[in-house]
């Protein structure tokens, strides 16, 4: 069973071993801590796989986030951010991504909301600050791989069927006004320009990355190898749905 874990070589399928990560993070990871006496803890055994975990004034793990760090930064017009849940150390900001003009975010590719991992580090600072450098990850919930584009446009389906090159955020596609709690997913659908099937090196379990040309930009997306059988290949189409998170960088 896949998990947002797994899809970075962490074998989280249940609670007791999500636990047991974040616990392990918590005491291995790098610490930034906060104003009211929490804390973050990045953990980042080496390769990309990182875990954030989120700590109470005790230095006890309260949650733990997945992410994957590459060398590629981003830029994202702001239009909109804010906590997730009651804690405030989660949270996301909206915006428009690449614009070509700083001032006017709807010159941006497509809009989104990013998860961001170290939220609670610089939430002070959104309010000010029009274009955010991000790094971003998209770790897949479903995914289905196609030789190429004929393959893809062949099936014929009832429901929508995006582009080959699409980036839809969930809640920015839907009916109502976006939400404070709506969730940072993603439909993506694109080329694989690039893939590698990687080692996770604290578990030594596989995943697979893949840089994805998408709608106007090449992201990284992550997902185990059950959810990838086969394997991806350049050229092939990769469409499927995901969970958009990001690392606000200074």
């Amino acid at each position: 069973m896949s998990s947002h874990f797994t899809a970075i070589g962490f074998p989280v399928r249940e609670m007791r071993e999500y636990w047991a990560l974040a616990r392990r993070a918590a005491g291995a990871g790098q610490r930034f801590g906060l104003a009211d006496g929490r804390a973050l803890a990045r953990w980042a055994p080496g390769g990309g796989p990182e875990i954030w975990v989120e700590l109470d004034t005790r230095g006890e793990p309260l949650a733990a986030t997945p992410f994957f760090a590459t060398d590629d930064a981003y830029r994202l017009a702001l239009t909109g951010h804010g906590p997730a849940g009651d804690g405030g150390l989660e949270g996301w900001v909206d915006g428009w991504l690449n614009p070509t003009e700083d001032d006017e975010p709807y010159s941006g590719l497509f809009p989104l909301r990013v998860a961001l991992v170290n939220y609670a580090l610089v939430a002070a600072q959104l309010a000010t600050v029009p274009v955010l450098a991000v790094r971003l990850a998209v770790i897949l919930h479903e995914a289905a791989l196609y030789p190429d584009a004929a393959a893809y446009d062949a099936v014929k389906e009832v429901s929508y069927r995006p582009p080959v090159q699409s980036f839809a955020s969930s809640l920015h596609h839907a009916l109502d006004e976006p939400g404070a709690d709506a969730d940072a997913t993603a439909l993506v659908t694109g080329y694989v320009a690039e893939a590698h099937q990687m080692t996770n090196a604290a578990t030594g379990a596989p995943f697979w990355w893949v840089r994805l040309a998408t709608q106007g930009v090449t992201i990284p997306v992550l997902g185990d190898p059950d959810m990838l059988p086969g394997g991806p290949r350049a050229g092939m189409v990769l469409s499927g749905s995901g969970w958009v998170l990001g690392e606000a960088l200074a």
